[in-house]
């Protein structure tokens, strides 16, 4: 039943509205960093009003030289006055990020939470703990910050851009810093529940922190945490309990494996079982999004220790010690036979009269596929909605310690810091509901018991426990069988990785400008990093044999180092001088040896030019590097999907070159003749994937320009404005299907690598079914990467003695371009989304935060926006565009002294609906008729959370 909001929510929301107008913001207090997500590196590492914040994207700790890289800063207090669960919440508004997997991740997703910069792939965001690398949770490279408790963190600090000379590989896009509050100290509890207007969707979290002082030397910090978010599925919202279609949204359209059985007879087209045992060609469809979740289910407990010890009043013992362990579901619709080809013999005593008729009379039918065992080979299309829906299980358990000693080395002046850390990440996924395919084979040969039933033909099979299937009658299938065809699978992944790094940095006294009064700054540094990945998977997952979830591989004990040595220098020039109030430059350069793609240099150039007191220009170079990681290099060839909105070779009409090419891929003459063969089911077709260990590491040029105005005349504002250009040459990408199919036909040659990497079907032509039928879509160095554009930023705050206080924060991101180039096809991507550009990525995104405040009362009014895009092929008629979406999110937050703090909030206050794209449009992230990763799909929630100190 589809749920709308009950009249007591919408007087709840009249209530909150009516509080919330009597407060004012903690976005804007005095003491309390801003809501919204500034886009300048101006607050400090204490968070104190009017200093400079020692920033992400340099090694060397010195307040008088800024980061020469635009960096962004988020607060502890935004992140609680929005509400954050989990961490991937916290950073999907700011609109320099992409769409990463998150909770509304059901299908794709596999259970975790990425971050995206510049939509360049969450692979090529480099993320840190404490300016610590995390550990990735499988083979594919990318980190799941679902590992990070939300309760420890005083900031986030996001640099945009290059920074591999200073933190090494994958810093291709940015850095995201997830800064820990190392110095807490008391007894701190925080808790806060959340629900959607129509009573589902709920998430609560609680968190208990502790820290102690030890002695006079040193400090423990100890917290736990625990939270858990409710699963809503597709059914429950009327935008997405109907497949619909792209170019029709008034109706409703579906999968064509569906109940009862579809049939795809050669030379007869697609046939649909009846209720009375015949065929007709009047099919419907299977409408899959009801059961898929909008948001994910989700559970999350762990705990975290930090320390730090003074051995001497030179050198301090730091570490931590993390777990964290995180559970996530997903159901998908139920599995399904795929199209897959079945030998049908005629004495099966299911089969009806119609049944024997269209599968054997060849005189009637001369295309049919006769074998000379007598059977007739035909493409079966059947949804086992019996079986429930597939459930994928997704257990996470990050281990992670470190250890290091830090202070002054000798009496030089500069600063010592060296470190040991190790994390292991176990990763289970278990797989529910699924056929087997040779279990179906065995099922579908039934023959006479001599008794009135039927039983499997093989005595082989009949011994292992075969039970004869039903699948040519509209309700045969009973639950003997059904249990012997399913079959549940599993996959473990476990990933280690170990860290020895040392640095020295600090000033070198000796070298100092005649025209400024600081020295330079160094940083010198090596590091040592292994990386290991053991994937594990079941015998029925590692042998093909699973319909849906295809083949898993066993990656046994797979591992790479790599040894890197780094410098870093930074200089003042000028300062204080007449129209020079200072000029900074600074310079860096990384060399790594990777052990299995060898040396590469990465490095970096860049100044700040400040004319006058509060006016600041910025610009950088940076040389980036990103080693291909495990799974790029040893994935063995998986059958897997991808995206696809036409096959030429699909329909009537089909004849010269494309019809040539068509035959050359195992068409038949009479499929394209009498247009046969079926295009992409639901915008996807089958694609192999696979891995190479001749890969080499990406390269990466990244250029930005900025600056930041600070006006005297207007006290508490900020204004910023930066350019970015970052290019990735020789990026490691799959072919998509699309491009490769379009180079195919582009280049009219059979030969051509492009065409010998698409195989049909030998049954009916088509792109999907069975297990050979495909494109190739391997690993390789063939792409070409750009993406270019503005962020804009604006911070206002003032305040009063009497304690009013008010603001208003602004980013925003101008996208220019977003392009990929493979095989000599440019895929232009800004302001579009699509088969090929998946999800949107739009021209124009901003999140901006007015409050007002008095005293301990605050309240803030949040407007994120996501701008227009149109398909990247223009092939629908009405959703071809999608126009832009507004949310309007309420804050208010009541400071009870210095022990409580209480906070009230709606998030999408007019219950905005997200946009609808149907589920034909070819991109792979369209689930429930749109985009459920970029678009809220929950609609309007209301939030409370309370902070006790003790």
């Amino acid at each position: 039943m589809i749920k709308t909001p009950s009249s007591l929510h919408y007087a709840g929301v009249a209530s909150l509205a009516m509080a919330l107008a009597s407060l004012a913001s903690p976005a804007f207090a005095q003491d309390a960093a801003p809501t919204a997500l500034p886009t300048t590196a101006a607050a400090d590492a204490t968070d104190a009003p009017g200093s400079e914040i020692i920033v992400t994207g340099s090694r060397i700790e010195r307040p008088d030289l800024t980061a020469s890289s635009p960096v962004s800063v988020i607060s502890a207090d935004s992140i609680k006055s929005v509400n954050t669960v989990t961490v991937e919440q916290i950073l999907s508004v700011n609109p320099q990020f992409s769409a990463g997997l998150n909770g509304a991740s059901n299908n794709p997703g596999d259970g975790s939470a990425t971050l995206d910069l510049r939509g360049l792939g969450s692979q090529r965001t480099l993320v840190l703990l404490n300016g610590k690398r995390l550990p990735v949770y499988d083979a594919t490279g990318s980190v799941d910050v679902n590992q990070i408790p939300t309760a420890l963190i005083k900031n986030v600090q996001v640099l945009t851009g290059g920074a591999s000379a200073v933190y090494g590989s994958d810093a291709v896009s940015g850095v995201v810093n997830f800064v820990l509050d190392d110095k807490f100290t008391g007894l701190k509890l925080d808790a806060g529940s959340q629900v959607t207007g129509y009573g589902d969707g709920a998430q609560y979290d609680a968190s208990l922190t502790g820290g102690f002082n030890i002695g006079d030397r040193g400090h423990l910090i100890l917290s736990t945490n625990y939270s858990k978010r409710d699963g809503v599925k597709f059914a429950a919202r009327d935008f997405s309990s109907r497949t619909l279609c792209s170019e029709d949204l008034s109706q409703s359209c579906g999968s064509s494996n569906t109940t009862p059985t579809l049939f795809s007879i050669p030379g007869g087209g697609l046939q649909q079982v009846t209720a009375a045992g015949g065929l007709t060609s009047n099919y419907g469809t299977y409408n899959y999004n009801p059961i898929n979740y909008a948001q994910t289910p989700f559970e999350r407990y762990g705990g975290m220790a930090m320390w730090n010890y003074d051995v001497s009043d030179k050198v301090e013992l730091y570490g931590w010690a993390s777990y964290q362990h995180t559970k996530t579901v997903q159901t998908l619709a139920p599995t399904a036979t795929a199209g897959y080809p079945f030998n049908v013999y005629s004495d099966n005593p299911y089969l009806s009269a119609a049944e024997q008729e269209a599968f054997f009379d060849k005189a009637a039918n001369p295309q049919l596929q006769i074998n000379s065992d007598g059977s007739s080979t035909i493409s079966i299309r059947r949804r086992i909605t019996e079986a429930g829906g597939r459930i994928e299980t997704h257990t996470n358990e990050t281990w992670q310690a470190l250890a290091g000693l830090r202070g002054d080395f000798f009496d030089t002046g500069l600063k010592f810091d060296t470190s040991v850390q190790y994390a292991q990440v176990h990763k289970h996924t278990l797989l529910e509901n699924d056929l087997s395919y040779s279990a179906l084979t065995n099922a579908l040969d039934a023959v006479s018991d001599g008794n009135g039933g039927a039983m499997c033909r093989s005595a082989d099979a009949r011994a292992q426990g075969c039970v004869p299937i039903d699948l040519f009658s509209a309700n045969g299938i009973t639950q003997n069988a059904l249990s012997y065809v399913l079959r549940n699978a599993t996959e473990d992944d476990r990933t280690t990785q170990f860290v020895a790094e040392g640095n020295v940095s600090g000033d070198v006294k000796f070298l100092r400008s005649p025209f400024a009064a600081n020295p330079a700054a160094i940083s010198l540094g090596v590091t040592y990093r292994r990386e290991t990945a053991d994937i594990e998977v079941s015998d029925d997952y590692a042998s093909g044999d699973l319909i849906y979830y295809g083949q898993g591989f066993n990656i046994p004990n797979k591992s790479y180092n790599v040894k890197e040595v780094y410098a870093e220098f930074k200089m003042p020039l000028v300062q204080d001088k007449p129209g020079i109030q200072a000029l900074d430059v600074e310079t860096g350069y990384r060399y790594s040896d990777y052990s299995i793609s060898g040396g590469v240099s990465a490095y970096k150039f860049g100044a700040d030019y400040a004319p006058v007191q509060g006016l600041k220009f910025r610009a950088n170079f940076q040389r980036s590097v990103r080693a291909p990681n495990l799974y790029e290099l040893y994935l063995p060839k998986t059958l897997g999907t991808g995206n696809l909105g036409t096959d030429p070779c699909a329909g009537s009409g089909v004849t010269g070159t494309t019809a040539a090419l068509c035959l050359a891929q195992g068409a038949t003459q009479a499929q394209l003749t009498n247009g046969l063969i079926s295009g992409p089911i639901s915008g996807q077709v089958n694609a192999f994937y696979g891995g190479n260990t001749n890969l080499k590491p990406e390269k990466s040029n990244t250029i930005t320009a900025g600056v930041v105005i600070e006006p005297a005349q207007v006290r508490g504002l900020s204004l910023t404005a930066d350019y970015y250009d970052i290019k990735i040459a020789n990026a490691i990408v799959t072919n998509s299907t699309s491009v490769v199919v379009a180079q195919c036909f582009a280049s009219g040659d059979p030969t051509n690598p492009y065409c010998q990497g698409i195989h049909r079907s030998t049954v009916d032509g088509s792109l999907s079914g069975g297990l050979t039928a495909g494109v190739d879509t391997l690993y390789a160095n063939v792409a070409a990467l750009r993406t270019r554009g503005l962020d804009f930023g604006v911070n206002f705050h003032r305040g009063s003695r009497s304690g009013f206080h008010y603001g208003f924060d602004f980013a925003g991101t101008y996208v220019i371009t977003n392009y990929q180039v493979v095989g000599g096809s440019v895929i232009q991507c800004a302001g579009r989304f699509g088969a090929d550009c998946d999800i949107p990525t739009p021209k124009w995104k901003h999140v901006a935060t007015l409050g007002l405040g008095w005293k301990n009362v605050d309240l803030s009014t949040r407007w994120r926006l996501i701008g227009q895009v149109s398909e990247d092929a223009d092939t629908q008629i009405q959703t071809n565009r999608i126009p832009a979406v507004s949310y309007f999110d309420e804050t208010a937050t009541i400071r009870v002294n210095d022990k409580y703090t209480f906070s009230l909030g709606v998030l999408n206050v007019f219950d905005k609906q997200p946009p609808i794209v149907g589920d034909t449009s070819g991109a792979t992230s369209v689930a429930g008729s749109t985009f459920p990763t970029v678009y809220d799909v929950m609609g309007r929630s209301f939030f409370a959370r309370v902070t006790a100190n003790f």
